[in-house]
């Protein structure tokens, strides 16, 4: 085995289905680590970084690829991370082939051969992923300081084996009340967009989640223009497969709420909602909820993931809970010393104020 650095995207040495083929076979295996997926991020925020795509090799035949950028943030601290990590939910090496040998090989690779970085910032690696350990044990052979972060919680609604507890959540008086509400006002519809409405609905949900959020603490992450720029190419890229579950739930024709999701390999993944602020006290989004379930329900997926973040209403209606983490590695003892301060000074103000 050995590796190579790509620092121009035309000459990664895979194609779409080859790319793909590799992340099927992948230990972490989500929409996050496609081709369409890198693609989309690429084309809009590839200019804000450089890129440090490692591929590795068995002979001629690439059987990996770590999906690393390398930036400098005011002037000083060089940074490589994962390529959109600001946007990916779950994010790891793909190294579907003698795992342990490869990963050790990139950090390998890292150490010895780039020299401009001095921190490696690894966000939303799953906590059952087995990268985690592997990574761990390859920085203490080089004798490279990391930090393992505290987990975020990424809650999900187990479906598969679990009909029969799902379907009483869906028929809760409190999840089924707007349901009963809406129905009573109008005719109500949940449809999947085909591609062409999913183009015409798509300024739509930007609209209503820039209204939805404006006057708040956290504006629309639609008020940046490349954000809408980002949807836009994710929604052309995904057109030829099946992966999008971009939704609308309507009343006589007008839209109250949308999600922007995905349906991957057996699950369903919640990832931007929408709703029009007329119907906000009619729970239009535990509205929106319900018609996921019923989908995935009848569609006989695995799980309904929540995706990254506790929010309460993520509680409400998930039943499991899986755990992502962040490492960081360092190539200097005395960055290190710097960030472990801050963390653990973090730490401290969360155990007093919590």
């Amino acid at each position: 085995m050995h590796i190579k650095c790509i620092v121009d995207v035309s000459k990664i040495p895979l194609s779409r289905e080859e790319w793909n083929r590799l992340i099927s076979q992948n230990e972490t295996n989500t929409l996050f680590q496609t081709y369409e997926w890198f693609i989309s991020w690429w084309e809009v925020f590839g200019y804000t970084c450089r890129l440090c795509f490692l591929v590795i090799y068995d002979g001629n035949t690439p059987i990996g690829f770590a999906p690393l950028t390398s930036s400098t943030k005011s002037g000083k601290s060089r940074t490589i991370q994962f390529i959109g990590q600001n946007k990916s939910d779950y994010l790891d090496f793909v190294t579907p082939i003698r795992k342990a040998e490869a990963v050790n090989l990139i950090i390998d690779f890292l150490f010895n051969n780039l020299n401009d970085w001095d921190r490696i910032i690894l966000n939303n690696i799953p906590r059952e992923s087995s990268t985690n350990k592997l990574i761990q044990q390859a920085c203490r052979k080089h004798g490279l300081r990391f930090l393992k972060n505290r987990s975020i919680r990424c809650p999900y609604l187990q479906i598969e084996g679990r009909h029969k507890e799902v379907n009483k959540l869906i028929n809760k008086y409190s999840n089924k009340r707007p349901f009963n509400y809406f129905r009573k006002q109008g005719r109500l519809e949940f449809r999947l967009l085909n591609e062409d409405d999913a183009r015409k609905h798509l300024p739509i949900f930007i609209s209503q989640h820039i209204q939805r959020w404006a006057d708040t603490p956290s504006p629309s992450l639609f008020n940046n223009p490349f954000n809408q720029l980002f949807y836009e190419n994710l929604t052309e890229h995904l057109s030829h497969t099946d992966w999008l579950h971009f939704s609308v739930v309507e009343l006589d024709g007008t839209a109250i709420s949308y999600h922007y999701g995905f349906d991957y390999n057996g699950k369903m993944y919640w990832y931007k909602p929408s709703y029009n602020t007329d119907y906000s006290t009619r729970s239009p989004g535990t509205l929106l909820i319900r018609f996921l379930i019923e989908t995935a329900l009848s569609n006989q997926r695995q799980e309904l993931d929540f995706t990254i973040g506790n929010e309460p209403f993520k509680r409400r209606f998930a039943n499991e809970m899986r755990h992502n983490v962040k490492l960081q590695i360092f190539r200097k003892n005395t960055t290190f010393w710097v960030h472990s301060a801050r963390l653990h000074t973090g730490k401290l103000k969360r155990h007093i104020f919590e």
